[in-house]
């Protein structure tokens, strides 16, 4: 399970070890709130003798400050699986894609964009923050807490168990086969978030030429149609999610409904006694609550694979190989027929061949595009050469 986990949604060995404590902190929340439906259900039981037995009080009201203790007692230890686990695994994803970014060829920066690796860095990071705060550990806990519910019930009575619980397999199936629809709409307003983020970047680091050529105007009416394009793919998103999640919603209802009428049917026919029925229009009336909730987790859950995609790229890219100890015999930087390509094909450098001399100023001269810049950084990084050879000190 463990390993499924970490590989599933790009945790640590720890961090997949504290989902799994959060989804049963939460199933524990959740069967705990079942407990003062169970004690208004004994309470009307006693009520429909006529009154309360004196004796009962007692019970009542230790069994009322019991069950505030353990609701208190039960958020407490959810909260501390869930929230105080989450942000420690943040900080060790951060710091892994920090140290991942470090090792990573020339080449894999060449096909991303600063805001793009920004975004990753970033607004991933916090994506996933609230996915394992909030949305799986609470969905995945509400499906076993429910689970387990739903066992008690069948003991009970199954006839009334099956009118209660047959709305649930049937709203999250409804939800969770709409994946391919919600990832969709996510990866559109993803690109258009791009979209923004690269005009954002691109007008800071042009804004003199903008205004010498007296086209920041023009520059800036493109880039509020981009920020209007991300309005708009965030209403599309959220109004296919919704159109899903609504609906399984809807249906969720109908098992009070059915509830209602089979309980009808069996209590006219003497089949079952009115406080069975009670009991189950007790217990749905709770179940449905955190079951609702977990159709827009899981919703959220089906949306939130793009930005685990987009970690996992990073994560599972291979590393330069190389050693971190370097000696060298001064410092000059020798190219010898260096040739750099990236992996969409494109050729950037080929036979490159000069020395830059230790304390003395060597300049790249050539036209915008002429490999300059890709230049300078592999005489920092000399091993992501494709051909040729590059010392630094006579050593390769």
């Amino acid at each position: 399970m463990t390993e499924y986990l970490m590989k599933k949604y790009a945790l640590s060995r720890q961090g997949a070890k504290d989902l799994i404590k959060g989804t049963l902190a939460c199933a524990l929340s959740n069967l705990v709130l079942m407990l003062p439906a169970g004690l208004l259900y004994l309470l009307v039981q006693d009520l429909s003798g006529g009154r309360i037995p004196a004796a009962r009080y007692p019970f009542y009201i230790v069994g009322v400050i019991a069950a505030l203790a353990l609701i208190f007692v039960s958020a407490g230890i959810q909260y501390r699986a869930t929230y105080f686990a989450t942000y420690k695994e943040s900080a060790v994803r951060r710091v892994t894609l920090a140290e991942k970014l470090r090792k990573l060829p020339l080449a894999f920066f060449g096909k991303k964009d600063l805001s793009d690796l920004t975004s990753t860095i970033m607004a991933d990071c916090a994506t996933l923050e609230t996915a394992f705060s909030h949305w799986i550990p609470e969905f995945f806990g509400s499906v076993l807490s429910t689970v387990l519910i739903a066992i008690g019930l069948f003991f009970s009575d199954w006839r009334m168990a099956l009118a209660a619980l047959w709305v649930l397999p049937v709203s999250l199936a409804l939800v969770g086969c709409s994946k391919k629809v919600q990832n969709y709409f996510s990866a559109k307003q993803t690109e258009a978030k791009m979209a923004l983020a690269d005009g954002i970047q691109e007008c800071i680091e042009t804004a003199r030429d903008l205004k010498s050529c007296n086209a920041e105007q023009k520059y800036l009416r493109g880039l509020n149609g981009k920020a209007d394009a991300v309005e708009k793919r965030a209403v599309k998103s959220e109004l296919g999610t919704a159109m899903f999640v609504v609906t399984a919603g809807l249906l969720l209802k109908f098992g009070i409904a059915t509830v209602a009428l089979a309980g009808s049917v069996l209590l006219a026919g003497g089949e079952i006694s009115l406080s069975v029925f009670f009991l189950y229009l007790l217990v749905v009336s709770r179940l449905y609550d955190p079951m609702n909730g977990s159709l827009q987790n899981l919703a959220a859950i089906n949306s939130v694979q793009i930005n685990i995609d987009r970690m996992k790229e990073i994560e599972e890219y291979p590393v330069q190989p190389g050693t971190a100890d370097f000696s060298s015999n001064g410092y000059d930087v020798a190219f010898e027929n260096v040739g750099f390509s990236y992996d969409d094909g494109e050729t950037v450098l080929k036979d490159v061949s000069f020395v830059a001399k230790q304390g003395e100023v060597t300049a790249l001269i050539g036209p915008s595009g002429g490999g300059k810049s890709t230049t300078a950084k592999l005489a920092a990084r000399f091993w992501d050469a494709d051909k040729g050879k590059i010392t630094v000190g006579e050593r390769t």
